[in-house]
């Protein structure tokens, strides 16, 4: 390990927060308020959802915060400096940038939101100004191995892709328990495979889309040509539209840069989950490459035998390992854009060992 990261005593750490320091204690982290720094100490560990080291550059802290540490996280005073507490010691983390907060309205006078002032400090994102390395990551964030959603979908491929969306969702979102659709009493006049896609995300909003979104079965719009709206990209840029008449229609779109996409609405729809699997899930990396990065990159997976999709770039495709699924979009300057998606952080620490300059990664 680089002597940049190696463990320092308690003495050292607290003497750089500076005389007359004051330690204050929250979950799983705490802050010592100084003169000279606040220093903030996380506890060893993966805690996606609480106060730990999330990424080789990122550290989560959420409330409640106490009064002092808010109030410097808040502002730009003395240096934030990054401590995670092993058992021989304290690793340092460097200097640290509150980078995204969250707030809360809090009113004083009980006059109405909005007013005057930033509110209750609930979530903040500190920044690492020096990266990780991956060795010094799993000393302050260890990952447990978990057993991850199996490729049995795949084997439906490309004859029957109604049943590989079924037998993905059912794998990929197994701790989401599933829900009555209640289609049949809407007695909905709709193509075979959007009947299967509500009948598979029914209890599973996740699988509607976090990113870009295929519509409720009450959020349906019709057309006044007949055709139906049944999907839209997250800024309302363009709509994904279908001829209810068909057993299995194209996919149009209004506003995007192609008419049509290549595959029917039964494949398009579990590229659409493929896509937000690869976007919107718990744990995501995303990077920008070159062609020969990208193919060397998917070299150990399985491609997805189906199409590409022509967004987010023509050409997009898929390709997927146990709990993992890595989407690749082509971009107008011909470099490649990957996003990869798991609901398991364990199921990304394969894609370490690519010569990846990734902007993202939680693995």
């Amino acid at each position: 390990m680089a002597d940049r990261w190696s463990i320092v005593t308690e003495c050292d750490m607290l003497s750089r927060a500076g005389v007359l320091a004051q330690a204050l204690s929250a979950e799983y982290v705490t802050y010592v308020v100084g003169p000279s720094a606040m220093l903030v100490i996380a506890e060893v560990g993966d805690r996606p959802d609480g106060n730990a080291v999330q990424s080789f550059d990122g550290l989560a802290l959420r409330e409640p915060f106490p009064e002092a540490a808010a109030a410097r996280l808040s502002s730009a005073g003395p240096p934030l400096l990054g401590f995670v507490r092993v058992p021989e010691g304290y690793v340092p983390l460097g200097r640290l940038e509150n980078t995204v907060s969250r707030y809360k309205p809090v009113s004083i006078d009980g006059s109405p939101w909005p007013f005057s002032g930033e509110g209750e400090l609930t979530w903040c994102q500190l920044r690492l100004a020096e990266r990780m390395p991956f060795d010094v990551l799993d000393q302050v964030r260890p990952t447990p191995e978990q057993p991850l959603p199996t490729l049995d979908w795949l084997r439906f491929l490309p004859d029957d892709p109604m049943a590989a969306l079924r037998d993905f969702v059912a794998g990929w979102y197994a701790d989401i328990p599933a829900d009555d659709d209640g289609l049949d009493a809407q007695e909905l006049e709709l193509p075979e495979p959007l009947l299967v896609f509500y009948r598979a995300a029914a209890g599973r909003r996740e699988v509607f889309g976090l990113h870009n979104q295929i519509y409720t079965a009450d959020e349906l719009e019709y057309e006044d040509d007949g055709r139906l709206q049944f999907g839209a990209e997250n800024q309302g840029v363009f709509a994904m539209l279908l001829d209810p008449t068909d057993a299995d229609p194209v996919v149009q779109y209004d506003g995007l840069h192609a008419e049509q996409e290549r595959e029917p609405l039964s494949a398009f729809l579990l590229q659409f989950v493929l896509c937000e699997a690869s976007y919107s899930s718990p744990f995501t990396g995303f990077a920008t490459v070159t062609e020969e990065q990208a193919r060397l990159l998917v070299q150990p997976l399985h491609r997805v035998p189906l199409q590409p999709m022509r967004w987010p770039g023509d050409p997009t495709r898929h390709y997927v390992t146990d709990g993992l699924v890595v989407t690749t979009a082509a971009a107008p300057d011909g470099s490649i854009e990957v996003y990869a998606g798991s609901r398991h952080r364990s199921a990304l620490r394969p894609l370490r060992d690519a010569d990846l300059a990734w902007e993202r990664f939680d693995g």
